[in-house]
């Protein structure tokens, strides 16, 4: 019996090491496409149509998108727990933003166009969206994303991500450095790998990267796993449990939800100490003058807080509600921390709303690059408060959207049959819609015009009418 066992083992781990070969042997092949792909389109674009060549900005720019961070579980935004002592004390420009969509295909391709999904076309396929790559559209051939400009400008770029996904609406438009898939790279690895990039540099450079470490499974190094507390080893703790929602009552579920959320925490103070020991390696270097330094998310994560009302009036073909992300637009799933730290921008925390659309326009604003592009986003310190903020192109079921101005926030939901309107300022638990039919209406027109490009209408004097009189 014995030895039986051991050649069943051998045979695993004999076609586990061929799997591993060939997957590496596949990325390799990929890597080579798209550098190739890459190349291609770079010598078929006549720079001149686009921007001023003659101004070579001399600025780093570095992006950081820590993919399922949610912004209220910042500790800088009051959070209970210590989770990220790094970015309270980062000196910088703060901001909370509404991130383009609610999961990362189309959140990262809106990050590095400035656009919303509808307008760079890298979304989902199909009335009932569902997670198949036949399904998944690329960005338009006609746009140019922030790597392809800087690079048209003289920049080093570089591209890595612990999620697979952040590359894939990317392919041919960007050369990946380093690339796996979801949790082969932890945040000191992915940095780690950025700061060789970084040593070697000689002209000025661009790096966007993606960290993974908060998107399940949750595997942070054992010094971090039990910071907050001890996580217990529940089934499933690191994926996602409980995801139907006749499982989620009693004893059990509200163990595993305590513990699923204090892993996630745990997780989250290490990845602020990754990010602090990043940024020592660039003030090390010198490099904190000449570095304007982004960190940001492409969406959060649910923690079962609006299940109920998920399971009620949203479909989802896995059956699924109330945990992760893609599936809805709830301010858990797309509110998201904004940071920008350069010694030349303001040490200082912005009480308006912004997009992650407006990262592109800003990076172009800073380095002083004129060009004739257009964006959906804006500069980060030149937008207005109350302006429209859009949220769109879900993962699951049916397409969402939100569109939130100022205090007010629409959820649109066509084939679910859903259009609600919140007050955010009484109910900023997103619990009890407004019932007034013809405020939903006109936040429902007012999405309609975003989405066909049609007009300018002013909703803040529509809310101020409605405002005395609006019926929770």
């Amino acid at each position: 019996m014995g030895n039986i066992k051991r050649s069943v083992v051998d045979i695993i781990k004999k076609h586990a090491l061929i799997h591993k070969m060939a997957r590496y042997a596949y990325k390799d092949y990929n890597d080579i496409k798209n550098r190739r792909e890459f190349y291609s389109r770079i010598k078929q674009i006549n720079p001149d149509e686009y921007l001023d060549t003659s101004n070579k900005p001399d600025l780093n720019v570095i992006i950081l998108t820590v993919d399922c961070l949610r912004d209220s579980q910042l500790s800088y935004n009051g959070y209970f727990r210590e989770t990220t002592p790094f970015l309270d004390s980062i000196r910088g420009s703060k901001f909370t933003a509404i991130s383009s969509a609610p999961w990362t295909y189309p959140s990262v391709a809106s990050i590095l166009t400035g656009l919303y999904p509808h307008t760079h076309g890298g979304i989902l396929s199909g009335k009932v969206k569902e997670f198949y790559l036949k399904n998944f559209m690329k960005i338009k051939g006609n746009l140019l994303t922030l790597p392809e400009i800087l690079f048209l400008l003289g920049y080093r770029t570089y591209f890595g991500t612990a999620i697979d996904v952040a590359f894939y609406p990317l392919r041919g438009r960007v050369v990946p450095s380093k690339q796996k898939g979801i949790g082969d790279y932890s945040a000191e690895e992915l940095l780690e790998d950025l700061k060789k990039w970084i040593s070697k540099s000689d002209k000025p450079f661009f790096a966007y990267v993606q960290l993974g470490d908060l998107h399940e499974p949750l595997n942070p190094p054992n010094s971090f796993r039990n910071f907050f507390g001890e996580v217990k080893n529940l089934h499933n703790i690191d994926l996602w449990d409980f995801r139907r929602r006749e499982e989620q009552r009693g004893k059990k579920f509200q163990e595993y939800k305590e513990n699923r959320i204090l892993l996630y925490d745990n997780t989250l103070r290490y990845v602020d100490y990754s990010i602090e020991q990043f940024h020592s390696f660039l003030e090390d270097s010198g490099l904190i003058d000449s570095t304007v330094l982004i960190i940001t998310a492409d969406h959060g994560d649910e923690f079962w807080e609006h299940a109920e009302l998920e399971a009620k009036n949203f479909y989802d073909p896995r059956g699924f509600y109330g945990e992760g992300h893609g599936h809805n637009v709830f301010n858990e799933i797309i509110e998201v921390p904004l940071i920008l730290s350069w010694p030349k921008i303001p040490n200082k925390r912005y009480g308006k709303l912004v997009s992650t659309i407006d990262i592109m326009p800003t990076i172009l604003d800073l380095l002083g690059v004129n060009h004739k592009l257009s964006f959906d986003g804006l500069n980060l310190f030149e937008s207005k408060e109350k302006r429209a903020l859009l949220n769109e192109a879900a993962g699951f079921g049916y397409e969402k959207k939100a569109l939130v101005i100022g205090r007010f926030k629409l959820i649109y939901s066509k084939h679910d049959d859903i259009a609600w309107v919140f007050d955010l300022e009484k109910d900023s638990e997103e619990q009890n819609p407004i019932r007034d039919e013809e405020l939903v209406s006109m936040f429902v027109d007012k999405l309609n015009r975003i989405l066909a490009k049609r007009g300018k209408l002013k909703i803040r004097e529509i809310i101020k009418l409605k405002e005395s009189g609006i019926n929770k």
